[in-house]
C-alpha cells in the first residue's frame, strides 16, 4: 500500500494516530508546529503500547506544512482545537482539489472557522471538509514516539461539512478505523462536544491538585459524586441547547455507554464503570487543553448557541468566567464567539 496519509500534529493523539494508521501500511507524514519538536524523535521509530503493542515507521516527521501535505490524499488534523485556525491559515495555499480534510474532532463549529480562515487566505481547492465529534481513541504518550492507546471509542461521529460530502469522509474514515458513522449535520457534531462536559469544570474544581503536581487518576479521582452531579446540571444545559436548535443527542451517560459500554445509573456510576479511564491520569500542570481548548472551542461557541437559542447556561457561563479569572484571559474575547462566526448562518444552513 502507498497511498499518504497527513497528520497534523506531534500531541498525543497526532503521535497515537500515526502510528496506529502506519502500522496498516500506510505512508504517514506527521507535522510538527516547530523544528525543536520534529528534534523531539531520535528517529521514526513509534513505539505504540496498549491495545496494541507494536513499532510504527513513521515516513516522514516535518515542520514543513507543504511537504507533509503535499500528495496526501487524507490529511487528519488533531491538533487541539485551538490551533485549527493556525493550521489552516499555514495550509490554505497547499491544499490541493479533492484531498480530504478531517478535524480530529472539530469541537463546536470547527469546520466554520477552519473553513473561513482558509478562504481569507487564498485557498481555491474544492476539498471534502469534515469533522468527528471525538478524538478516536484514548490515548496519551509517556514520552516523544511512545503513544499509548487505552482503547478506540466506538461509533464516532463524522459530518461534512457540506452534507453531501458527509457519507464519503465517512466511508474513508472507515478504511482506517472500521466504527465510523454519519452524523446528521456539523451541528450534531459539534454539540456532541463531550469535552466541555468532562474537561474545564473537572480541571476547576480540582486546580490546587494540580497546580500542586498531585499525581491522581483525572476521571476515576478527580470526578467525585459531587462534581459529577455538577457536570449532569451542565449537560442538561448542552442538551437543552441543542434541542432548541433541533437537534437530539445523547445525555452523557448514553454517550459513555454507547462510546466504551460503562455502565452505571448516573454519572459518577458511569465513569467509575468506564474501562478506558481506568488509568487517566490528571493534567501535571494547570495550562492545560482541558481549559484552553475546550473552554475557547466548546463552552464559549454553545454559549453563544444558547444565548440564540434563548437558554440560560448558568454553569456553562460560570466555567467561562471562572476560567477566564484563574488564567486571566478573557476566554469569551478568544473563543469562538459570535464575533467571528455568523452562529445563525451556521444553525440555518444545518437545519434545511
Amino acid at each position: 500500500m502507498n497511498k499518504k496519509i497527513a497528520v497534523i500534529s506531534t500531541g498525543n493523539g497526532g503521535q497515537a494516530i500515526a502510528a496506529f494508521i502506519a502500522l496498516k501500511g500506510y505512508y504517514v507524514s506527521l507535522y510538527a508546529r516547530e523544528k525543536e519538536r520534529v528534534d523531539m524523535f531520535a528517529n521514526n521509530l513509534f513505539h505504540i503500547k496498549g491495545i496494541i503493542n507494536d513499532v510504527a515507521s513513521i515516513g516522514l516527521i516535518s515542520c514543513d506544512m507543504e511537504e507533509v501535505i503535499k500528495d496526501a490524499y487524507l490529511i487528519l488534523v488533531t491538533t487541539p482545537a485551538q490551533y485549527h485556525f493556525a493550521v489552516a491559515k499555514e495550509m490554505a495555499l497547499y491544499l490541493k482539489t479533492g484531498q480530504v480534510v478531517v478535524l480530529n474532532p472539530g469541537r463546536t463549529f470547527g469546520t466554520y472557522e477552519f473553513n473561513q480562515v482558509l478562504e481569507q487566505n487564498g485557498c481555491n481547492a474544492d476539498i471534502l471538509l469534515g469533522e468527528a465529534d471525538t478524538l478516536v481513541f484514548t490515548c496519551r504518550c509517556d514520552k516523544p514516539g511512545n503513544p499509548h492507546i487505552y482503547e478506540i471509542k466506538k461509533k464516532v461521529k463524522i459530518a461534512g461539512h457540506k452534507k453531501a460530502y458527509t457519507k464519503e469522509i465517512t466511508d474513508i474514515m472507515n478504511e482506517i478505523f472500521h466504527d465510523m458513522e454519519s452524523a446528521p449535520s456539523v451541528l450534531h457534531t459539534g454539540l456532541s462536544n463531550i469535552g466541555v462536559i468532562f474537561h474545564p469544570l473537572p480541571t476547576l474544581m480540582n486546580i490546587t491538585r494540580i497546580e500542586a503536581k498531585e499525581v491522581f487518576r483525572y476521571y476515576i479521582d478527580g470526578i467525585s459524586p459531587l462534581v459529577a452531579n455538577i457536570l449532569e446540571e451542565l449537560d442538561i444545559e448542552r442538551l437543552e441547547t441543542a434541542r432548541k436548535a433541533g437537534v437530539e443527542l445523547l445525555t452523557v451517560c448514553e454517550w459513555l455507554k454507547e462510546r466504551y459500554g460503562s455502565t452505571g445509573n448516573n454519572l459518577y456510576e458511569c465513569i467509575q464503570n468506564t474501562h478506558a479511564y481506568s488509568s487517566v491520569l490528571a493534567p501535571f500542570d494547570i495550562d492545560t487543553r482541558y481549559i484552553h481548548e475546550d473552554v475557547q472551542t466548546g463552552c464559549v461557541p454553545i454559549s453563544c448557541l444558547a444565548k440564540e437559542m434563548g437558554v440560560k447556561t448558568k454553569i456553562m457561563d460560570s466555567a467561562i468566567s471562572w476560567a477566564s479569572i484563574i488564567y486571566k484571559k478573557d476566554f469569551y474575547e478568544c473563543g469562538r464567539n459570535n464575533k467571528k462566526l455568523d452562529i445563525r448562518k451556521i444553525i440555518d444552513d444545518n437545519l434545511k
